[in-house]
């Protein structure tokens, strides 16, 4: 019940905008949630993760989603799983913005350096050329 209720009052802080407040709500949120269901704690790491997300504090927002998204494994949820993915892609790419808007902005040579050195995701691509 005590979960519910901070996660109640994080949301309206949120909307009426106060958002250290809602902040505030959602960590006493998932120090409740720690110790229950791990649905709760999913919630309260995907809410703090997409709050500290939209305020820009991607080193902060990224190891809640990175917990949202194992959680979502752990929970065997597909939903939740596609949602945690797509929310951790999004911070983590916001995350690189700055650093590849300078680099793809004034060094187009160093960009396409980077892009034919960095590690492909799925082994080794050159292979399939």
């Amino acid at each position: 019940m005590q979960g519910k209720t901070c996660f109640a009052l994080a949301q309206t802080h949120q909307r009426l905008g106060a958002v250290e407040r809602s902040e505030g709500y959602l960590e006493r949120f998932l120090e409740v949630a720690q110790s229950g269901e791990l649905r709760a704690q999913a919630a309260a790491r995907c809410s703090l993760g997409v709050l500290l997300n939209a305020q820009g504090d991607f080193a902060r927002a990224i190891p809640h989603l990175e917990a949202f998204f194992h959680l979502a494994r752990s929970l065997d949820d597909r939903a939740l799983l596609d949602q945690a993915r797509t929310f951790l892609g999004i911070a983590k790419g916001n995350a690189h913005l700055p650093a590849y808007a300078t680099l793809a902005g004034s060094d187009l040579p160093g960009l396409l350096a980077w892009k034919n050195e960095r590690p492909c995701p799925l082994g080794d691509c050159r292979d399939e050329y």
